[in-house]
């Protein structure tokens, strides 16, 4: 391209329109470049530092073939030494070696960079870390379908607004926070994340006060709003929570009510509303608009329609079709169902297609459309909206009590098992209520009551109630009275539990072992409960001998 444009300065003036385009395009073109020249230097610069903190070097291919020639040397040419030199070699050049992947820096992106320089703010070694965290945990954990729209959404958000990038960096530092809590990381490295954490937090909160200050802002502000009351509320965080939402409020009115915010703004409030509401053990403070449900595309084929979603899977998913077909059947033919109220019925058939479709769309995405989220919000709020007394005039007793500990139960798989909200504080305040409903006495306590007259359904209650309390308060309550359970019914193998859980509402998370977990840990429990009630018996037969 050429550096210089040459023009007669005799038709050089403003009426030649010729001259004046050719100026112009050449400006252009110009510019261009520079910006061209300027992308490419920034890639090589970061392409160093990236280079620089690889746990192990980087080789180049010429440096490869060179390694690989003198790694051959020593050896003998023997099936072994072959053997020995193509390991070496591979590791020489291996970005993350297999024995470092229990490393918390490793599994977290510790170091890593953004190597386009993408993003807005300066960003330091943790907020790298951060940035690592969103893209591949975070975001892909935050939302049930359409993982990648819902990543590449939220990104454009941040590149146009500094202040949500720094929202989105405070979630995904909360977000390893919890893991490093639950996963008993080194102190040292779990201090540092969270005092780099309350930092990035602080700094959001001023951004966030600057841009308040600018009533052209107001619109994207709410974006901002609605979406740190989430996250502060998944954080358990209460008193941010508060805040927040006065804020929100206001916010909102100045924009001119919820009809006028788009969808996607609205599905963040809506559920920030919905996750405020279980911090807080109270109902939903705003009413879901008529114009943002009739966007969701799908809501009367999963929850109303006889759509066979299990027909969208092939040969190769027999097996998962078989099990999803009976999701729920446990619960419509059980001889207390028809007790239950209503609205629980209700509940109980939208969940089921809800979960069915679910399970289908993580299997064969295509099916899934842009608001297939909004689904699941739309199912959590219906949950979290009703409450249920016991009713002592019910024509089945057992029937009066299970709708509140249903409804509960239900809140709490969508979270864990769909949301996966499972790590962060705002679990514990799911799994509370639950604990406090059982143990609750009308006239005798609910848990023994239905003990005696649903065990099945009891059972499936408390493995989840115990998988949701994981890492929290109240998690061996759960599992003890798993274990008195587990007893009572004769229960020794996961293939019996497996098999009552998926009657109700169950199943096997790719990739995670929880359940099996928990179960191996319910029946070590059990036979050193056996254990111990065998030995007593033996003590009381053999003093029972001493004295005839």
């Amino acid at each position: 391209m050429a550096e210089f444009l040459f023009i007669d300065y005799h038709d050089d003036n403003p009426q030649n329109r010729s001259v004046t385009k050719k100026k112009y395009r050449f400006a252009q073109k110009t510019s261009h470049r520079k910006q061209r020249l300027a992308a490419v230097g920034r890639l090589k610069s970061s392409s160093l530092v990236l280079r620089q903190r690889l746990p192990l070097p980087y080789v180049s291919e010429s440096g490869r073939a060179e390694l690989g020639r003198a790694e051959k040397g020593p050896h003998d040419g023997s099936e072994l030494g072959a053997a020995t030199t193509g390991l070496e070699t591979q590791h020489a050049y291996q970005i993350i070696p297999v024995a470092s992947f229990g490393s918390p820096k490793t599994l977290l992106g510790h170091g890593f960079v953004d190597p386009f320089s993408t993003t807005p703010i300066p960003m330091t070694e943790f907020m790298n870390s951060y940035f690592h965290q969103l893209r591949h945990f975070t975001i892909p954990g935050a939302y049930p379908l359409d993982k990648s729209r819902m990543s590449a959404w939220w990104w454009q958000q941040g590149l146009s607004q500094p202040v949500i990038q720094l929202a989105l960096l405070v979630s995904a530092a909360g977000h390893q926070t919890a893991m490093h809590a639950l996963n008993d990381t080194p102190s040292k490295y779990a201090q540092q994340s969270i005092k780099e954490y309350l930092r990035l937090q602080g700094s959001t909160i001023r951004v966030l006060n600057g841009l308040l200050r600018d009533p052209a802002a107001a619109k994207s502000a709410v974006l901002i709003v609605g979406s740190l009351r989430a996250i502060e509320a998944i954080e358990g965080n209460i008193e941010a929570v508060a805040a927040h939402t006065k804020g929100l409020d206001v916010l909102i009115q100045l924009n001119g009510g919820l009809e006028v915010l788009d969808h996607m703004v609205l599905s963040k409030i809506y559920h920030g509303d919905i996750m405020r509401a279980a911090l807080t053990n109270t109902r939903p403070a705003l009413p879901l608009i008529a114009s943002w449900r009739n966007e969701i595309l799908q809501e009367m084929k999963v929850f109303y329609s006889n759509s066979n979603f299990m027909a969208h899977l092939d040969e190769r998913f027999k097996e998962n079709a078989s099990r999803l077909s009976l999701l729920g059947t446990s619960f419509f033919a059980a001889p207390w169902y028809q007790g239950l109220e209503d609205s629980m019925k209700k509940l109980l058939h939208m969940f089921q297609r809800s979960i069915q479709y679910y399970e289908v769309a993580c299997l064969r995405p295509s099916i899934i459309v842009r608001t297939d989220n909004d689904l699941f919000v739309l199912l959590e709020h219906q949950l979290i909206s009703i409450r249920y007394a016991p009713n002592p005039s019910a024509s089945s007793m057992v029937s009066s009590l299970l709708n509140e500990p249903l409804r509960i139960t239900l809140f709490i798989y969508l979270n864990m098992c769909v949301w996966t909200f499972q790590v962060f504080p705002v679990m514990q305040y799911m799994v509370n209520p639950l604990r406090q409903n059982l143990l609750s006495a009308v006239p005798i306590p609910t848990l023994t009551h239905i003990k005696h007259k649903a065990p099945d359904v009891l059972f499936w209650m408390l493995f989840i109630g115990s998988m949701a309390s994981r890492g929290h308060d109240g998690h061996w309550w759960f599992v003890a009275q798993l274990v008195e359970l587990t007893l009572h019914l004769g229960i020794h193998d996961w293939g019996a539990a497996r098999e009552i859980l998926g009657g109700f509402f169950y199943t096997d998370q790719s990739g995670q072992l929880g359940g099996e977990e928990l179960w191996e840990q319910v029946i070590r429990l059990e036979q050193l409960r056996l254990r111990s009630t065998s030995n007593a018996e033996y003590g009381l037969r053999s003093s029972q001998n001493d004295v005839h």
